[in-house]
């Protein structure tokens, strides 16, 4: 999360509430998608750059524009069944998902949802010296920032902050965290477990690299236990996010060694850079030098190359980043 140094600004952001899964209701804007049949289930990761102005602006217009090329997709029959966003702050960023036409919606941990308290030694110590200055004092002013939008039916929602020691900088104004959604998919017996988070950003934090690396260490400890939680390994899983990887070797090596392999999660698809302001589909397969991820867990494989989504037709985006998206077929 790109907060900036304005954090007076940051601290007057609107809180936005935790809503549970529903379908759209009638008289709402948007119509909703066909109910899916049985096969492949497309995935989307997307970083919609949602943080609102006077950090950002034009996101507004930009998440109606997401909504309307998601509802083109589906209109092709080629639109993903499941949307995993982060950066969701705002009412226009939430409505993405009713306004492309998706009947179920969950969101992430609200602003106010109680976190972990430091017990050990270490993360005592790591708060204590927490900077008033970088925000990392305030309570957080913003939600997750995370939502997933299904055609397909939401059977159960979890959601966790990331514990406040797992914090550093101006991330802190927002309570990141996690969120899982169990989905109903046609022909299965056994639910789909989707995962979505977003990890601490590294210079955007305000802070020194090795603060936001311990925040970081803390956070992907915090997922795999997570993950571990909900699935046994043989379970279907979908892990989607903004991992802020980049081109940091400290982070690339704790989440391949603790996430990123073969027992544990398989990276499908991710976004790397290609240059200044590009970014594209890693070239490399199991990259973990990237910010969006998709893995999976599980009795579960890719079908079908990745893919692109959010350029218009001119080639510039519709957020900083591009959306993540693949196929994957489940196990019977």
């Amino acid at each position: 999360m790109r907060i900036s140094a304005i954090v007076v600004a940051a601290a007057a952001l609107l809180v936005m509430g935790s809503t549970e899964p529903r379908p759209v209701r009638a008289g709402e804007p948007a119509s909703v998608h066909a109910a899916p049949a049985a096969g492949p289930v497309r995935l989307l990761s997307y970083n919609v750059e949602g943080l609102p102005w006077p950090l950002t602006h034009g996101r507004t217009e930009a998440a109606a524009a997401i909504a309307a090329q998601l509802r083109a997709l589906h209109d092709r029959g080629a639109g993903p069944q499941v949307v995993a966003v982060q950066e969701a702050f705002g009412d226009a960023q939430k409505a993405i998902g009713r306004d492309a036409g998706y009947r179920y919606a969950a969101f992430g941990p609200a602003a106010d949802m109680p976190a972990e308290a430091a017990t050990a030694p270490g993360d005592i110590a790591y708060l204590s010296r927490a900077s008033v200055w970088r925000g990392e004092t305030e309570a957080p002013r913003e939600d997750s920032g995370l939502a997933v939008f299904s055609d397909y039916p939401i059977l159960w929602v979890r959601r966790v902050p990331f514990p406040r020691y797992a914090c550093a900088g101006y991330d802190c104004l927002a309570n990141k965290g996690m969120l899982a959604v169990a989905l109903r998919v046609p022909g299965r017996a056994a639910p789909l477990i989707v995962v979505d988070t977003h990890l601490n950003s590294r210079t955007a934090s305000g802070v020194d690299d090795m603060r936001s690396f311990h925040a970081y260490r803390r956070q992907v400890d915090a997922l795999r236990g997570f993950i571990a939680s909900l699935a046994s390994p043989t379970t279907p899983l979908l892990l989607a996010g903004d991992f802020n990887v980049g081109n940091d070797d400290d982070r690339q090596a704790y989440l391949s060694v603790a996430l990123m392999h073969g027992d544990m999660m398989r990276i499908a698809a991710s976004e790397s850079a290609c240059g200044s302001g590009c970014r594209q589909i890693a070239p490399v397969p199991g990259v973990v030098r990237a910010k969006t991820i998709v893995a999976s867990h599980g009795a579960i494989a890719a079908d079908g190359p990745a893919s692109v989504f959010g350029t218009r037709d001119d080639g510039t985006r519709l957020s900083d980043h591009i959306g993540v998206m693949r196929a994957f077929a489940i196990a019977a």
